[in-house]
C-alpha cells in the first residue's frame, strides 16, 4: 500500500478492517480480544467485514468451549442480518477457501458454520445458486482438502430436491474414498431406485479398490430389496467374501 493511499480515507478504513480481521482469525489470542474484534466488524457491516467475519469460522483456538461459544456468537448474529448482504458474504467466503488454507495447516474451510447460515437465511433459489456454484468449483476429482466436498455434500443430502441424488451419484467417480463411501451411504440413505444403477456400477467398477465400500452398496442393495436382476452380470462376479448372496432378483446380506 503506498504511503499517500494508507493516509486516504479508505487507506485507513482498509488497515482498519485488516487489522480486526487479523484479530479474528488469531487463534492464540485471548478470546475477548476476539470478541471485540468481531463487534467491531459485525458494526462496520460492510459486505468486506462480513466476509472477514466469517474467517472466524476457519481457525480452531486453543480452548474448544470458548472456540464453539464464538462460532455460535458469529452464526446467531449473522443469521440476524439482511439475507441478501449474509448470503453474498458467505457465498465469497466458500469460494475463497483455497485461498484461507493456504495460510497453514492450522486453517480450514469452516464451510460447516457457513451452510449452516444458507439453511436458515436462503430461500431455495438462493441456496442453490450458492451450492452451484461450490458444485462447480469442486467437481468430482483429486483436492486437497476433501473434506470440503463431504461438508458440502452431507449439506446437499439433507435436501428434499430430485436433483440431490443424482449430484452424489456424479461422485462416486472422486478420487478420495472418504467422498465416495459418504456418497454411497446417503445414496443408499435416501433410497431413490434412480440410485441402483450408478451404485452398482461402482460396484463393478474394477478401480474400486474400497471393501467398505462395495459392502455398503450390496448391503443397501440388500437393504432395500430392490430388483436388481437387470443387473445381475455386474453383480454375481462382485458379491464379495461378506457373505452375500444373489438369487437372480435380490441381493441378500450374510
Amino acid at each position: 500500500m503506498g504511503i499517500s493511499k494508507f493516509f486516504s480515507s479508505s487507506g485507513r478504513s482498509q488497515a482498519r478492517l485488516d487489522r480486526l480481521i487479523r484479530k479474528v482469525e488469531n487463534r492464540y489470542a485471548q478470546s475477548g480480544d476476539r470478541y471485540d474484534a468481531m463487534q467491531r466488524l459485525l458494526k462496520i457491516g460492510t459486505p468486506p467485514a462480513i466476509v472477514g467475519l466469517l474467517r472466524r469460522f476457519t481457525i480452531a483456538s486453543s480452548k474448544s468451549i470458548e472456540d464453539e461459544e464464538e462460532k455460535g456468537w458469529i452464526y446467531r448474529r449473522l443469521t440476524g442480518l439482511e439475507p441478501a448482504l449474509v448470503l453474498s458474504a458467505v457465498k465469497q467466503h466458500c469460494l475463497e477457501s483455497e485461498l484461507i488454507e493456504s495460510d497453514g495447516p492450522e486453517r480450514y474451510a469452516g464451510w460447516g458454520w457457513a451452510l449452516r447460515i444458507v439453511e436458515d437465511l436462503a430461500d431455495e433459489q438462493q441456496e442453490w445458486d450458492i451450492l452451484d456454484a461450490l458444485l462447480e468449483k469442486h467437481p468430482p476429482g483429486y483436492e486437497r482438502n476433501p473434506s470440503k466436498k463431504i461438508q458440502l455434500l452431507t449439506h446437499i443430502s439433507e435436501i428434499d430436491n430430485p436433483r440431490v441424488p443424482g449430484i452424489l451419484a456424479s461422485y462416486l467417480k472422486d478420487t478420495d474414498e472418504n467422498v465416495r463411501f459418504y456418497c454411497v451411504e446417503a445414496l443408499i440413505d435416501i433410497g431413490d431406485p434412480s440410485s441402483i444403477e450408478p451404485l452398482v456400477r461402482q460396484l463393478a467398477n474394477p478401480e474400486e479398490d474400497s471393501l467398505r465400500l462395495r459392502t455398503a452398496i450390496l448391503n443397501g442393495l440388500a437393504r432395500h430389496k430392490w430388483d436388481v436382476s437387470a443387473y445381475a452380470e455386474q453383480i454375481r462376479p462382485n458379491l464379495g467374501s461378506e457373505g452375500h448372496t444373489f438369487n437372480g432378483t435380490l441381493v441378500h446380506a450374510g
